[in-house]
């Protein structure tokens, strides 16, 4: 998300009491290629909402912007992707491709800012779903004003495209995907009223990454912090749209007779491996091995016995619309170290 340090229009302290009010744990700030917010001393604990800030990265071109959190500061301007990639792999960050796939020609103002290089290794993650470009790559001047009035409503989830790509990425190595709200605030005329696009409460209350600890998160600040990006390194995660409803009690694990992974785990196994799903309501689920879909059905519970090593992870749909998608359980060989943290 961004503030007033870029293209936001409210202020960190704003931002930070709206998200107490949504009721969020951390909020993480990516203002376009400055630290100052770091600087200026508004990473911290707010109560009980963690606030860490990275800045979003960009080359010469203003393509290929790239999230990069826990650095001290930032890199020289003139660096190529492929050089910010590795420098902020280099000086221990968390980086992650910002909406890679984005597609839009509806409002020449606010152009896209895609991914341009599929070739670069090196990147933790990957942002697979946008809710700033998905609302503006399906912006008609017939459905403009319907979604202003409901904007959360009109997000259909991951396209296709980018959940390929990212299955077929990992299949060789761990790479996170997470969500994004890529909030701004931004302030629009529609004839004679101004209108805010998606405000941040709007935001809040739409697409949200959860992480998944094994210990609850510290009061101590840099504790804290590597917390949050051990789990996102590591594809501790899974990513929801609120809209279609809370998802706590949500689970995806998989176990055999050694014991039990969850969402980022790393089991071996030559056998058998049990993989479970819980949801706290009906919605229709599809588990995905080695980006191929090999259940689907309407439930809100289901197992599944693997033979075979793979990637598996799963996507929830509600009105046919995304809701839960989930990082990957990755089932290996014994010995493998492919996918160890």
């Amino acid at each position: 998300m961004h503030s007033t340090y870029s293209d936001g229009t409210k202020t960190i302290p704003e931002i930070i009491e709206i998200g107490k009010r949504c009721g969020l744990d951390f909020l993480m700030f990516s203002d376009h290629m400055t630290l100052r917010p770091q600087e200026d001393g508004h990473q911290g604990w707010y109560d009980n909402l963690l606030v860490l800030v990275g800045y979003e990265i960009n080359d010469q071109q203003n393509k290929n912007h790239y999230l990069a959190f826990g650095l001290r500061e930032i890199l020289p301007y003139d660096l190529s992707v492929r050089e910010y990639i590795a420098k902020v792999k280099e000086n221990g960050g968390l980086g992650i491709m910002a909406h890679p796939d984005e597609i839009r020609n509806k409002l020449p103002k606010f152009p896209p800012y895609p991914w341009t290089d599929w070739t670069i290794p090196g990147f933790d993650g990957i942002e697979i779903w946008n809710q700033m470009s998905e609302w503006m790559e399906s912006l008609t001047r017939f459905n403009r004003l319907h979604r202003l009035v409901h904007p959360r409503s009109s997000l259909k989830g991951a396209t296709p495209r980018i959940l390929s790509y990212w299955d077929k990425e990992a299949q060789t190595r761990k790479v996170l995907a997470i969500g994004g709200v890529d909030a701004h605030g931004h302030k629009y005329r529609l004839g004679l009223f101004p209108v805010t696009i998606f405000p941040y409460e709007v935001h809040f209350k739409s697409i949200r990454t959860h992480v998944l600890l094994d210990q609850p998160l510290s009061s101590d600040l840099p504790t804290a912090q590597k917390q949050i990006l051990f789990a996102l390194k590591n594809c501790r995660a899974f990513i929801t749209n609120l809209r279609w409803g809370a998802t706590d009690g949500f689970s995806f694990t998989a176990e055999d007779s050694q014991g039990q992974v969850t969402i980022g785990g790393v089991i071996e196994n030559t056998k058998s491996v049990r993989l479970e799903v819980r949801l706290p309501g009906r919605c229709r689920l599809r588990l995905v091995k080695n980006g191929q879909v090999i259940r689907e059905e309407s439930t809100d519970h289901f197992e599944y016995i693997s033979y075979t090593p793979g990637i598996f992870r799963v996507e929830a749909l509600r009105k046919g619309k995304g809701w839960i998608y989930s990082n990957h359980i990755y089932i290996v060989e014994p010995g493998s170290n492919r996918y160890r943290d």
